[in-house]
C-alpha cells in the first residue's frame, strides 16, 4: 500500500514539474525578484527618496502611531 501512494505521489509531482511549467514558475520568479531590485528595498527604495525631500513631503511620509502608542 505505501509504494502504491508513493507511487501516485511521484507521478503528481512528474505531472506538475513538467518543462513548461519550470520555466514559466522561473520567469515569474526572475521578474518578481527583478521588480523588487528595480524599485528598491530598505533605506534606497523610492519611497525613502521621495520622503528625504523635507520640502515637499507627502503625507505618505508621515509618522503612523498605532492607538496604544504614547505620544
Amino acid at each position: 500500500m505505501q509504494s502504491r501512494s508513493a507511487h501516485h505521489v511521484m507521478a503528481a509531482i512528474r505531472a506538475v514539474c513538467t518543462p513548461g511549467n519550470l520555466v514559466l514558475a522561473g520567469t515569474l520568479a526572475f521578474g518578481w525578484l527583478a521588480l523588487i531590485g528595480w524599485t528598491g528595498a530598505g533605506p534606497d527604495s523610492w519611497q525613502a527618496r521621495v520622503c528625504a525631500d523635507l520640502d515637499l513631503q507627502p503625507r505618505a511620509c508621515a509618522v503612523v502611531q498605532s492607538p496604544g502608542a504614547a505620544s
